[in-house]
């Protein structure tokens, strides 16, 4: 993979991560604090925020710039209603990103950037499934 390629998609998942940070921190206000739901969201919205951390380094080392964007994915969330129409176009956000990783992992060698994106397509698919039970 080229690196102006490499540094779009990382930027681009980026904006995700972003987006999705931000759409969990405004989702947990509809949860009861005491609520297993509302550990669940947050563990899900921390994950979210370290990606973050995870990215902007990652594009730094590669030689780009990180966008300071935020996806689109953030204002559609917010407009959704309901607590499971709101989940389930999570779980879509995240997929989505699970699909652009493992676009891009069979590609890259072994490594630190290779790790990086391997864990976090792993805490994705984690996520997925309990944002599922949440929904169930």
């Amino acid at each position: 993979m080229e690196d102006s390629a490499l540094i779009t998609l990382l930027n681009r998942l980026l904006e995700a991560e972003r987006a999705g940070a931000k759409v969990l921190a405004a989702f947990l206000d509809e949860y009861d604090p005491a609520s297993d739901a509302w550990h669940k969201l947050r563990e899900v919205q921390r994950d979210e925020s370290k990606n973050c951390v995870i990215l902007m380094d990652l594009i730094t080392r590669s030689g780009g710039t990180p966008s300071h964007a935020t996806g689109d994915f953030l204002e559609k969330a917010l407009a959704i209603e309901g607590r499971l129409e709101r989940l389930k176009f999570l779980n879509r956000g995240q997929a989505w990103v699970v699909r652009k990783i493992g676009e891009v992992l069979p590609d890259l060698a072994p490594g630190p950037l290779h790790d990086a994106l391997a864990e976090m397509h792993r805490s994705h698919e984690s996520n997925i499934a309990a944002c599922d039970l949440l929904c169930a």
